[in-house]
């Protein structure tokens, strides 16, 4: 059996180590951006419209309609010319629909639905969208949060709080439209399902679009204000209705071991965690290329720009967390140079066709790559490069188990492709670590427990 059989068939494994059957394949492409409108409905025609990626994308327009004559009149009373406004795209077609008073807002939503689409396919650079949306009154803000939430909730540059609440209303609209039409509602239920609290922090939902098999991102904390902020980007076979809900389990445990730490450090600081399924992943059919990974870098690029666009001056310690062919596509958004990151965590990684953590904007070297015994995915270079070589220049991860330098609690080792986020492990401690800016205290996976310190201390700390 070649080595791509061998891999294809490893990264099947779902969560639990049972062989996952592979999903009916789409109707759309691995590559293609779907247009989604809430009213049910779902435009196949803006398929692939979307192929340029953020950092190559053009701000502006080539002409000036009346409402962009004078760029700081959003939110003030500008006679709009509606057909114009259908035409428009970018930002002609955001700050026309700032102008508009709730009812037209609704109105223009309501029967323009391919422009609302087209222009989510294709948005203007975050760093732009923050700027328009920054000189907005809050009474226009308020009016296009109502009028037009999937705009307010899906645009890359706009706070995150204000997207959590326009998403949560698209979400409760979406589960009536689907409840009334009779079709299968079980995308969204799973998003809802994975948004409950239950007495734990925060949950918020900063990214929705439910077309297909669907793709979201749920937020643990505050992402407006917290000091930390780690991305979670999975890989095979973690589509929005089989793993939504397990994936915001994981960015929780990390977001505990996270706040754990930092209370044992005495370091006052804020910590939010976001489960990320934003781009399709892929199935057993499609791990081979790298198309979704593609795809999967071009909304990375764009949600990591939003961050650091809506941040402003106040810039948090992002760090990335992706597994498997996760890694794939967060190597390739990381080395196209728009965006820098704070530190990246690879495990279970495949490689990509980066050759050196050098090529990555990530600071001070940050590149951390974790490998687990029995995980056939590592080592493997199956995209073009082996992250865990020591040519590449990243930072080892230990992962096979070892004491908590601070508190001399057993961290538990992790085998094969998928025990990575473990609760009570080395490997997500040493994440967790990583993700706070602590990685000098990180363990290297060579010890061996005695029975004094492993017996009892393998649960989370909560």
């Amino acid at each position: 059996m070649d080595v791509a059989a061998v891999l294809t068939a490893s990264l099947a494994l779902g969560a639990g180590g049972a062989l996952v059957a592979p999903a009916a394949e789409s109707s759309h492409s691995a590559n293609a951006s779907v247009g989604t409108s809430f009213n049910g409905s779902v435009d196949g025609s803006l398929s692939g419209r979307s192929t340029t990626r953020v950092s190559d994308r053009q701000d502006g327009a080539q002409s000036m309609p009346l409402w962009l004559a004078n760029p700081n009149t959003y939110g003030t009373a500008v006679d709009i010319d509606m057909a114009a406004l259908r035409e428009a795209s970018g930002m002609e077609l955001l700050a026309g629909l700032s102008q508009l008073p709730l009812g037209d807002i609704r109105s223009f939503v309501t029967n323009s639905a391919v422009t609302i689409d087209a222009i989510l396919a294709a948005p203007p650079a975050p760093a732009t969208v923050n700027r328009w949306w920054d000189q907005l009154d809050s009474g226009s803000r308020a009016d296009l949060l109502a009028g037009a939430p999937q705009l307010v909730g899906n645009l890359d540059g706009i706070g995150f709080r204000e997207r959590g609440r326009a998403n949560e209303r698209l979400l409760g609209d979406a589960l009536q439209t689907v409840g009334e039409s009779g079709r299968d509602p079980s995308v969204l239920n799973r998003i809802a399902e994975a948004l409950r609290e239950n007495g734990g922090p925060k949950r918020s939902l900063i990214y929705l679009d439910p077309a297909d098999g669907g793709k979201a991102a749920i937020a643990i904390g505050n992402p407006d204000a917290a000091d930390y902020i780690g991305y979670l980007v999975p890989g095979m076979n973690y589509g929005v209705q089989e793993q939504m809900v397990n994936w915001t389990l994981t960015a929780d445990a990390l977001y505990a071991e996270q706040t754990a730490i930092l209370r044992e450090l005495g370091q006052k600081a804020r910590v939010a965690m976001i489960a990320w399924i934003g781009y399709e992943t892929p199935d057993l059919l499609s791990v081979g290329g790298s198309d979704n990974a593609q795809f999967g870098a071009d909304a990375l690029e764009s949600s990591w720009l939003g961050i650091r666009s809506s941040r402003e001056s106040d810039q948090p310690f992002v760090t990335v967390y992706a597994h498997s062919y996760g890694s794939t596509a967060a190597l390739i958004a990381l080395a196209r140079g728009s965006v820098t990151v704070d530190a990246m965590v690879m495990v279970g990684s495949p490689g990509s066709e980066v050759q050196s953590a050098d090529e990555l904007r990530v600071q001070g070297g940050n590149v951390f790559v974790g490998e687990a015994d029995w995980d056939p995915a590592v080592n493997s270079a199956f995209f073009g490069s082996d992250p865990g070589s020591p040519s590449y220049g990243a930072r080892s991860l230990g992962v096979s188990g070892a004491k908590d330098r601070v508190t001399g609690q057993w961290l538990g080792g992790s085998i094969g492709h998928n025990e990575y986020f473990a609760e009570g492990s080395e490997s997500l401690h040493n994440m967790a670590l990583a993700g706070t800016d602590n990685a000098a205290l990180m363990t290297d996976g060579a010890q061996t427990p005695d029975s004094s310190t492993a017996a009892g201390h393998q649960g989370h700390r909560r």
